[in-house]
């Protein structure tokens, strides 16, 4: 499990430091080598293992017409997702760091606030400005920080109709009520297969926008309020963590569920009835397994579920921000994004130049569903705050915390150490 939050307080003085020491990583001669521009760009993983191209073969090709044309030399960085924010972290506090990058929201206030990145509005026009649907995302804390690349992916129930059918069910669950019930009829008709599966064995708390921020918004919970204060420690949130913990005191969820860090694989292969999975990840089911989704699972208050909006992102330490700014408008054109929606990660299109070529059942996701699709917030100490918070859920289906003690102590520990 990784110590996010001892590493972020630790390096909070170290970041002043080196926040304005050079551009990407090496010299300016060395940047310079050969008449060419170098550039630095650190992009995450998309492409399925399973995947015919991948991230470093999509990336690579694309960059390396954008440096011919552009008489540049890009090199290009594939994160893992599993040390993202670590790498970020250690690369922004030294030369190492790129030029531009993919940062999703949980990251943004701390870069934002310690000068990292830059405001990259006077680099647009107007009329580049109005042809993307999301512009306007990328405001955040009074500058617009961040250009929107990936804004899509909502995790959706999806479910293994022949399962389903074997158990009497004739329809995808709508509800908790009838979620709960479903997964009962699954375990009485098959006890061999997981009626329902949560990944809280996964190391990273991105998981939370799968098994919690979707029954939490449900409930009718926020995470902050306008003046950027936590309040999951409400009776909202409380209802939703005793809901999802009644899960595993059911039995609806194994007791091996904190050993699970997948849920996408035993899906695939028949073990699980339903999960909740990135659109994306949905996709790659294929035609083994027959399956459909219901985009939304209704709480008690609200039926609402967590949505990427993740973006490019140009360091204040970049020293040619014109080409910077060249390249994310590269990278978001029309042509590579159809392509990378295509070929590596199938997402709706960010531009409106741009056409919808997904998968069918899908086309209609975000017209119909749009006003349910919730993004997280940005304030202070977000990514610490999501952290703690999900090793202390872990710890509580592990039975060693109460639902109680899990927002009590997470927000005491927010309130103490992170705002």
């Amino acid at each position: 499990m990784k110590q996010k939050k001892v590493i972020a307080l630790l390096a909070v003085a170290a970041m002043t430091v080196g926040l304005f020491s050079g551009c990407g990583s090496g010299s300016g001669d060395e940047k310079k080598s050969g008449g060419k521009e170098k550039i630095t760009l650190w992009m995450p993983t998309f492409a399925a293992t399973d995947a015919k191209v991948t991230d470093e073969e999509f990336w690579g090709e694309k960059m390396e017409a954008f440096g011919k044309e552009n008489n540049c030399e890009v090199k290009v960085e594939i994160i893992p997702w599993d040390n993202y924010e670590e790498k970020y972290l250690t690369g922004t506090t030294s030369d190492d760091g790129p030029d531009v990058g993919y940062m999703y929201m949980e990251m943004f206030y701390d870069y934002i606030d310690m000068g990292a990145l830059t405001d990259i509005d006077e680099y647009f026009t107007d009329e580049e400005k109005e042809n993307y649907l999301y512009y306007e995302l990328g405001n955040i804390q009074e500058g617009q920080y961040a250009l929107p690349v990936v804004v899509g992916n909502p995790r959706i129930l999806v479910a293994n109709m022949d399962l389903l059918k074997e158990a009497g069910i004739d329809k995808i669950p709508t509800n908790w009520d009838e979620l709960v019930s479903a997964c009962k009829k699954i375990k009485e008709s098959n006890p061999n297969v997981a009626p329902f599966l949560q990944d809280w064995g996964n190391p990273h708390y991105g998981s939370l926008n799968e098994i919690y921020w979707p029954y939490f918004w449900g409930a009718g919970g926020e995470i902050v309020d306008e003046e950027g204060n936590l309040t999951i420690d409400s009776k909202e949130g409380l209802e939703a963590t005793k809901f999802l913990y009644s899960l595993k005191e059911q039995g609806i969820l194994p007791d091996s569920c904190t050993s699970n860090d997948d849920v996408l694989q035993p899906f695939k292969n028949g073990e699980a009835a339903m999960a909740v999975l990135a659109s994306s990840n949905a996709l790659t089911v294929g035609d083994k397994v027959n399956w459909d989704f219901q985009p939304l699972i209704e709480g008690p208050e609200k039926a609402q579920t967590f949505v990427a909006a993740d973006s490019l992102v140009m360091f204040e330490k970049c020293e040619n921000k014109e080409l910077a700014a060249k390249l994310m408008k590269y990278i978001t054109s029309a042509d590579v994004m159809s392509d990378f929606h295509k070929t590596v990660s199938e997402q709706p299109p960010i531009t409106k130049d741009e056409t919808y070529s997904g998968d069918e059942r899908f086309a209609e996701l975000f017209s119909d569903y749009g006003d349910n699709f919730v993004s997280l917030p940005v304030f202070k100490g977000a990514s610490s705050l999501y952290d703690t918070l999900y090793k202390n859920l872990q710890s509580m289906m592990l039975g060693e915390m109460t639902p109680e003690e899990v927002l009590k102590q997470t927000t005491e520990y927010y309130n103490t150490n992170l705002k």
